[in-house]
């Protein structure tokens, strides 16, 4: 078990944790290898690594059950690409509208390789953006998309008793973290689990879904 103090701000947003985290972000292989065809829709979200109230936390959303598409789902700020917008561009704008959060609050730490999203029909790019310290004040949720932000802190997210996973009906399987009343799955959570992987240390972070019979395909 990790000593309380790993999961310190100091220790979480250090500049090593930072570079150990884009380095193995960059070289993380997406598994796009089984994919018939490499979907054309883009996509970028921001996966916010925050302080809150002095404890390391991801922040996510809930989206408006008015939504045409994946209403009531957990996710990451982050939406559609348009034309000539980067990773980086592209989360931050969707962050503003979706919850107000002002790039200027948001230390963008690299992004990684993009993931097929559900029903392979968008490629995802994950960008890790850092808020040391982050209030309600600085959020204005925009409720016509987003009903709900809620953070989960890091060491919630690595215990095992919080892991879970899901069988779908093509027999793929995903992680599942579950937290108080919150239950993430599908593709946040998959990139829930590329991120914890790539920020933490082996010994720290361990979830066993990967173990299970059935071999991972988005």
């Amino acid at each position: 078990m990790a000593s309380p103090g790993y999961f310190s701000l100091q220790n979480i947003f250090s500049v090593a944790v930072r570079e150990r985290c884009v380095v193995n972000l960059k070289s993380f292989k997406a598994p796009t290898s089984k994919l018939k065809h490499i979907p054309t829709k883009t996509a970028a979200v921001l996966i916010p690594i925050c302080g809150i109230e002095k404890v390391p936390s991801i922040l996510y959303t809930v989206r408006s059950p008015n939504l045409k598409n994946h209403s009531g789902h957990i996710s990451f700020p982050g939406g559609k690409t348009v034309k000539n917008e980067t990773p980086v561009e592209t989360a931050l704008r969707e962050t503003e509208e979706e919850i107000g959060l002002s790039s200027s609050k948001i230390d963008v730490w690299g992004y990684g390789p993009a993931f097929p999203g559900r029903n392979n029909e968008i490629m995802i790019t994950p960008v890790i953006g850092a808020i040391p310290k982050l209030t309600h004040m600085d959020l204005n949720v925009n409720y016509s998309e987003v009903s709900e932000v809620f953070s989960v802190p890091l060491d919630v997210l690595c215990n095992k008793d919080n892991h879970f996973h899901t069988q779908f009906k093509n027999n793929y399987i995903l992680p599942v973290f579950v937290a108080e009343n919150y239950k993430i799955w599908g593709i946040t959570a998959y990139l829930t689990h590329v991120f914890l992987s790539c920020l933490l240390p082996k010994e720290i972070y361990k979830n066993e879904w990967m173990k299970k019979k059935i071999v991972l395909s988005l």
